[in-house]
């Protein structure tokens, strides 16, 4: 197919990462930035056995759910997808997309409504940016290439304005590489960290220049050549169901600050049933779900292995509370001789490597309860557990990451249900 003349193809839904997806004599095309509905004319890229890639040389029917995107580098910047599409679609989509990646698993009234995310602009409460060539912004798609970037409509306003400030200030600073901007929900404080050899002076100047114009307090960091320098705040306080919680530069944190609470209440209603006995959590971060399930009485022992938020996490937590600072496999080995009624686990996009779902099947607790951000981990994860008795009793798509190909998911699989 790569290399004949275009093709004319409908798009008629959407794929996992964020891909159109149509079809040419019985093969499966993905077409970057295709919206169902759209009639393309498409040129292949990348061809297989199964599939091919396609990218959009013309539009020649556009979709009624296509709209104009409200960012002026859409198609070339690498963090948004689905921007040029109305949001109702993004929603029933992704709520596709969740069951057709758990079909094999989901139990009669498991799967519920997609949560959306209200607002659904300037959500993102964490940003990488690139630099490259006195240019600041996110890499293109697949690429290394940075796009150039003034504003970004799904970040936090502190953090647009924090953007302009580094971009005037950009051919000050030598030697720049990467720039972390990470803003508290309400805007209140944001955190800078980025790695430069610039001078003491003008780090200073900029420091009072991000200030000045996010209106936020400002927490600086500088690494260069394993020299750490911090102006500000190394930390700050955010707020998940009202409970206060320390994160720092380096500490995962749910990235839409208006789905957090309720991604935190999902994981607490749903593990009430099973919080009589001791709990297991896996990958816990800094607490976003450990702090409630404390508060709410439960005895926790929480495991992350990143030493700033397991460090974070003993602060945030009462004396009394077990944290175990190491890996997930290597807590997972001291722990195999231990009870739990219930194991939580929120993972990293790869889902949780085979010794961890080996181990958490042979601990044999009464429910594993999922959170992730990948159904295709999540599911391949799952089968594991399938196979000695559990069933996926309950599925919560939740739309963390609006405008993207990426979707949140709650999931309880149990065993006979709480009382085993």
């Amino acid at each position: 197919m790569r290399g004949e003349r275009p093709m004319r193809i409908e798009i008629e839904s959407l794929a996992l990462g964020g891909y159109g997806l149509g079809r040419w004599e019985g093969k499966v095309v993905f077409v970057p930035y295709g919206v169902p509905g759209d009639v393309l004319e498409v040129e292949i890229t990348e061809d297989h056995r199964d599939y091919a890639f396609g990218r959009i040389l013309k539009i020649e029917e556009p979709s009624p759910h296509r709209v104009s995107p409200p960012c002026p580098v859409f198609g070339r910047c690498g963090g948004c997808q689905w921007l040029h599409m109305d949001y109702s679609l993004q929603l029933e989509a992704k709520e596709l997309l969740v069951k057709r990646e758990l079909r094999k698993f989901l139990e009669k009234d498991a799967l519920q409504p997609i949560v959306p995310s209200d607002p659904h602009m300037e959500y993102r409460t964490r940003a990488k940016l690139r630099v490259a060539k006195g240019q600041i912004g996110f890499y293109q798609e697949k690429s290394h290439q940075v796009v150039a970037l003034g504003h970004c409509p799904v970040m936090t306003s502190n953090m647009n304005k924090a953007l302009l400030v580094l971009y005037h200030r950009l051919k000050d600073l030598r030697r720049v590489g990467e720039i972390d901007l990470f803003s508290r929900g309400d805007e209140e404080t944001l955190l800078v960290s980025m790695k430069s050899r610039e001078r003491l002076g003008a780090i200073h100047d900029l420091f009072h220049a991000l200030k000045k114009e996010t209106k936020s307090r400002v927490g600086l960091r500088v690494l260069w050549k394993g020299k750490v320098s911090h102006l500000g705040p190394k930390t700050m306080e955010e707020k998940i169901l009202g409970h206060g919680i320390l994160v720092g530069h380096d500490t995962f944190f749910q990235n839409n600050r208006f789905l957090r609470d309720k991604l935190a209440a999902v994981v607490l209603e749903q593990a009430k049933p099973w919080l009589e006995g001791p709990v297991l959590e896996l990958y816990a971060g800094a607490g976003t779900f450990t702090v409630p399930l404390v508060k709410e009485g439960a005895r926790v022992t929480a495991v992350e292995g990143h030493i700033p938020s397991a460090r974070l996490l003993k602060e945030n937590l009462p004396p009394e509370a077990e944290v175990m600072e190491a890996s997930c496999e290597k807590a997972l080995e001291k722990l195999k001789d231990r009870s739990f009624s219930l194991v939580i686990l929120d993972p990293p996009r790869t889902g949780c490597t085979p010794p961890v779902r080996q181990a958490i099947g042979d601990l044999s607790p009464q429910a594993i309860l999922y959170v992730s951000c990948n159904p295709a981990t999540m599911a391949r994860d799952m089968a594991q557990w399938k196979e000695k008795g559990y069933r996926l009793t309950f599925l919560q798509p939740l739309d963390m990451f609006p405008h993207t190909g990426h979707i949140e998911v709650v999931g309880v699989m149990a065993k006979e249900g709480p009382e085993g």
